[in-house]
C-alpha cells in the first residue's frame, strides 16, 4: 500500500501522501464521486485533483484505505442550524456576483463561520461587523444568540443587502443593521473604532486582502480586538501565502490561530473550493496600510499586476548589547571595512555624521548600491542597513560575521521584500 501512495506522490509532489489516502478513500467509499464533489469534500484545486484522479485510475490495484483524512483541522456540527440555514437558502434565493467575487459558502461552513466566534467567546456582548456576507453568517448570529450588541453588515451589493433585510424581517431574526459600502472608499466616520469584531472573506487578491484588511483596523476600537479573515490560496502559489503573512505583519496584527482549510464554497475549483482562516488580533502597533486606500483593482476579474522593478537584496540587522568599544569612529570603520571585505562589498564613497550622544551614522556608496549604519552609544545599539542590487555574497553566514564583528550575540536580520 505504502509503494501505492509513493508512486502517486511522485506524480503529485505537492500533496502529502495522507491527503492522497484519503482520496483514494473517499473514491473507495463514495462511488460515482464527480470532480466538483472531489474538490469541495478535500479543499484540493481542481488541476491538481484531475491529475491525481487519472493517475490512481491508471494503477492496476487501488490501495486498501479505511481510514478517512480529515481535510480541515477543525470544523463546527450542528445539523438544526445547518438545515435550518438552508431553508432559509432556498426561500430567499440569492444569486452569486461574479463581479464582486462572491463564492457563496457551504451551510457547514456558514455556520462554522459563526460558531467559531462562540468558541473564541467573542460572540455574545459584542459589537459585530461583517465586511461582506454573502454567505448569511449574520442569519446564523441570530439563529445562534440573541446577546451580541450590535451586528452590522457591510456591502457593496444592495441586491445582497435588501436580501437580509428581507430575511431579518421575514423569519423573525430580531434587527439587523447594513450598511451600502464599497471597502475601496473611507470606513464612514459615525462607525470608526466601534467595533469589537471584525469578520471579512475578501477577494483573493492582494490588493483587496489589503484593503478589507486595512478596512476592519479603521471599524476596530483598541488593542485585543479580533479580526476573523478568510483568505484562499492554491497549494501552488505559495508566495501568496508569505505575502499574506508579511501584509499581517506590517500591520502589527497577531495571529492567534490559522485553520487551513476552514471554509469550503462552491464554485472556486481553481482554490480547492476553500479558504483558510486567520484568527488576527489588534496590538498597541497595529496600523492600516496606506497604499490600499488608492487601490482600485482589488477583484480577481481586474488587472493584478505586481510593479516590475529590478533586483534587490535588502536586508536590516538591528544589534543589541554592542560593547562600548566599538562605537569609537575608528572602531567603527574598521569592523565595517572587515565587514565588507567579508562579503564582497565594494566600497566607493564614504560619509560620516555626528550626532549628539556620540552617534554616528556611517553612509557607504557601494558599487553595487548601498550601506548604511547608525550607533547609540547610550543604548549599545547599532543599526545596519544594507541594499544591494545583485544577491549578497555569504548571505547565510551574514548574522555570524556582524555577531563576531560587532561582539555581540543580540543580532535581528530582517529581509525586505
Amino acid at each position: 500500500m505504502e509503494k501505492l501512495i509513493e508512486e502517486l506522490k511522485r506524480h503529485s509532489p505537492d500533496l502529502k501522501s495522507s491527503e492522497i489516502s484519503g482520496v483514494v478513500y473517499l473514491l473507495h467509499s463514495k462511488k460515482n464521486l464527480s470532480i466538483k464533489e472531489l474538490i469541495t469534500l478535500t479543499g484540493i484545486p481542481k488541476e491538481t485533483i484531475v491529475k491525481l484522479k487519472n493517475n490512481i485510475e491508471n494503477l492496476d490495484k487501488l490501495p486498501e484505505i479505511t481510514k478517512p483524512f480529515d481535510y480541515s483541522l477543525l470544523k463546527y456540527k450542528d445539523q438544526d442550524l445547518e438545515e435550518r440555514l438552508t431553508r432559509i437558502r432556498d426561500k430567499h434565493v440569492i444569486k452569486p456576483k461574479r463581479e464582486y467575487d462572491q463564492f457563496f459558502a457551504t451551510a457547514e461552513t456558514s455556520v462554522s463561520k459563526a460558531k467559531i466566534l462562540e468558541y473564541k467567546g467573542v460572540l455574545d456582548n459584542s459589537h459585530i461587523a461583517l465586511l461582506g456576507d454573502d454567505d448569511l453568517v449574520s442569519v446564523v448570529f441570530s439563529l445562534l444568540s440573541q446577546n451580541h450588541k450590535t451586528t452590522v453588515v457591510f456591502d457593496i451589493d444592495k441586491n445582497l443587502l435588501s436580501s437580509i433585510d428581507r430575511i431579518f424581517s421575514e423569519e423573525g431574526l430580531g434587527k439587523i443593521k447594513t450598511q451600502l459600502y464599497d471597502a475601496r472608499d473611507s470606513v464612514p466616520d459615525n462607525y470608526l473604532g466601534k467595533f469589537d469584531v471584525v469578520i471579512t472573506d475578501p477577494p483573493y487578491t492582494k490588493n483587496g486582502m489589503c484593503t478589507f484588511l486595512s478596512r476592519a483596523i479603521d471599524l476596530l476600537g483598541g488593542k485585543n480586538k479580533y479580526i476573523f479573515l478568510y483568505f484562499g490560496s492554491s497549494h501552488k502559489t505559495p508566495e501568496k501565502v508569505l505575502k499574506i503573512q508579511e501584509i499581517i505583519n506590517r500591520m502589527g496584527l497577531v495571529v492567534e490561530d490559522r485553520i487551513h482549510k476552514f471554509a469550503r464554497y462552491t464554485g472556486a475549483e481553481s482554490l480547492g473550493n476553500a479558504s483558510s482562516l486567520y484568527v488576527l488580533k489588534t496590538t498597541p502597533f497595529t496600523k492600516t496600510l496606506k497604499d490600499p486606500y488608492t487601490l482600485k483593482n482589488i477583484y480577481t476579474y481586474q488587472s493584478q499586476k505586481d510593479v516590475k522593478f529590478p533586483y534587490v537584496d535588502h536586508v536590516v540587522l538591528k544589534l543589541g548589547e554592542v560593547p562600548q568599544s566599538q562605537f569609537s569612529k575608528n572602531s567603527l570603520l574598521k569592523v565595517l571595512g572587515m565587514l565588507c571585505k567579508k562579503h564582497k562589498l565594494k566600497v566607493v564613497d564614504t560619509k560620516i555624521t555626528k550626532f549628539s550622544g556620540k552617534g554616528l551614522s556611517v553612509t557607504f556608496i557601494l558599487s553595487n548600491s548601498n550601506l548604511l549604519v547608525h550607533t547609540w552609544p547610550e543604548m549599545n545599539a547599532v543599526h545596519i542597513d544594507l541594499v544591494t542590487c545583485k544577491p549578497i555574497h555569504d548571505k547565510e553566514v551574514l548574522v555570524k560575521t556582524v555577531s563576531e564583528l560587532f561582539n555581540t550575540s543580540l543580532v535581528e536580520l530582517k529581509l525586505i521584500d
